[in-house]
């Protein structure tokens, strides 16, 4: 049977073309639908340079679970732990990388922890891939999207830390490809979007702005039509879901409705960096909580928030001077007092992620946190890690060799600069369709809310711009694809000899 002129065809799959079941491409039916084997070869061949990138970013995994006999520890593993085996939500941080650890605890070492965040870490590679080949990307862009993702020494340094990144990354990746993969994603769809969304800020609470992000998004398509308004309504369900028990969770722990009530505490570290008292009208009852020295001989902001001797910490006979309201008191002041120089800050260290090197400056966390260690057998915390709880010792060799490939194999600055450029003016191109405007500037705006978030409430700390490796080289590649297509439409192909008219069907 011939298609009628003008009729409407199927969009070309990923799967190289085939004849359907039981035809041959003249239409005869004497060729059988390939079997699952057949098709599962295809897809070997197909995607044969993917697998072999995959299977070397599994032994850069392996190498680094050999070179320590065990997990390495950051000062906020501790509370993590302690939290996920007492069962009970932090005044910090909220409790879902404890959770995390809680469901792996009856039948997994420190280790072992570790080994399972490089198996997330592998499957990130594998969902982004997968979904930029779903979206039309050519291979070798999309083998360029993920490189950093499989081989990034810092990410795989972090992977190996009793911390909560390579979770929230792995959940990001699940919320983005769900959102992402299908051109009109219904409604239980999108509430499964909204739900692992809730579970990312339980995470790592920048998850919130990512939630306010991925709304903006959602509205934006429900004005331009290409999405309804049960869509929106259940991705905002889907949240709550998650967000509202566990808020009503803390409440009953900590007496106050919320996801943390460190709140105080983050913004005074980040305004005490640069106050200046004299400058302002601070109440005397908070003046105390002004630093002594010069702006610029100041300790870092991170240091302002959990060092002892940090004002904000101030302890008469056992109780905390300052509650968070009067903390968050001071740095409203600060910030409304001196918004250029807040400002100042924010956009420096904003800029600082995009910039070339691993350079820290005198009030950034320290850097060496996030190199490969040689660690030492007693507890010390002089911006090097130590190994986590279990049997210590360390490859001497082979850290080495950890320490030798970090110094040249990370994601420079500059690059993830160009990638967001790149997804966002994808918003100001001519396209055919919204999806090559709308998604990689979602995604490029991800990246910029993961760099712009913490340095509005914290410090700036290299740990913080890994997981936006798993958003701004798919943004590029999204983005381009689109240019790629365009102008193979415009580009005029060769001559084609004119094609006999159809045979009309008969009667």
């Amino acid at each position: 049977m011939t298609q009628a002129p003008g009729a409407r065809r199927r969009p070309e799959s990923l799967e190289d073309p085939a004849p359907a079941a039981g035809a041959s491409a003249s239409g005869v039916a004497d060729a059988p639908r390939p079997g699952p084997v057949a098709r599962a070869l295809r897809l070997v061949r197909r995607h044969a340079v993917f697998l072999v990138v995959l299977a070397l970013a599994a032994v850069a995994r392996g190498y680094v679970t050999a070179a320590y006999s065990t997990a390495l520890w950051f000062p906020d593993s501790g509370t993590y732990v302690d939290r996920a085996e007492w069962v009970e939500p932090a005044v910090d941080r909220p409790w879902g990388y404890s959770a995390f650890l809680a469901l792996l605890n009856p039948v997994t070492t420190f280790r072992e922890v570790a080994i399972v965040q490089h198996v997330l870490g592998l499957a990130v590679v594998v969902l982004v891939y997968a979904l930029l080949q779903r979206r039309g990307v050519p291979r070798w862009l999309s083998l360029l999207a993920v490189l950093p993702l499989g081989f990034d020494a810092y990410l795989l340094n972090v992977e190996h830390f009793i911390l909560a990144e390579t979770l929230f990354v792995f959940l990001m990746a699940v919320a983005l490809v769900l959102l992402l993969v299908r051109e009109r994603p219904g409604p239980p769809l999108v509430a499964a979007v909204g739900a692992v969304l809730g579970l990312l800020t339980l995470t790592r609470t920048v998850g919130l702005f990512l939630v306010g992000v991925v709304f903006v998004y959602l509205v934006v398509r429900l004005l331009v039509r290409t999405l309804r308004w049960p869509a929106v309504v259940a991705f905002l369900g889907g949240v709550a879901a998650v967000l509202v028990p566990y808020a009503a969770w803390f409440g009953s722990v900590h007496g106050s409705f919320g996801l943390t009530d460190y709140t105080g505490h983050f913004l005074y570290g980040r305004v005490a960096t640069f106050v200046q008292c004299e400058e302002l009208d601070v109440p005397e009852r908070l003046q105390p909580l002004c630093p002594d020295l010069p702006p610029e001989e100041r300790r870092p902001g991170d240091q302002f928030v959990w060092f002892a001797d940090s004002p904000a910490n101030a302890v008469v006979d056992g109780e905390r001077v300052w509650s968070e309201e009067e903390l968050a008191e001071f740095a409203t002041i600060a910030i409304a007092g001196q918004p250029w120089d807040y400002l100042r800050q924010l956009l420096s260290e904003t800029v600082h992620y995009v910039e070339p090197g691993r350079v820290s400056g005198p009030q950034d966390t320290c850097p060496t946190w996030w190199a490969f260690p040689r660690p030492e057998p007693v507890e010390q915390y002089d911006c090097t890690p130590v190994l986590a709880p279990g049997p210590f010792g360390y490859d001497e060799e082979m850290v080495g060799d950890l320490r030798s490939y970090q110094r040249y194999f990370y994601t420079p600055g500059p690059l993830l600069g160009v990638c967001m450029l790149v997804g966002l003016g994808a918003l100001f191109l001519r396209r055919r369709g919204w999806r090559d405007r709308l998604d990689p500037a979602l995604l490029a705006l991800i990246g910029l809310t993961l760099m712009v978030g913490p340095a509005a409430t914290a410090s700036f700390d290299f740990r913080y711009v890994l997981p936006t490796l798993a958003v701004l080289p798919p943004a590029a590649a999204l983005a381009l694809r689109g240019v790629t297509l365009r102008r193979r439409r415009e580009e005029p192909g060769p001559a084609e000899e004119p094609r006999p008219e159809p045979a009309p069907a008969a009667g």
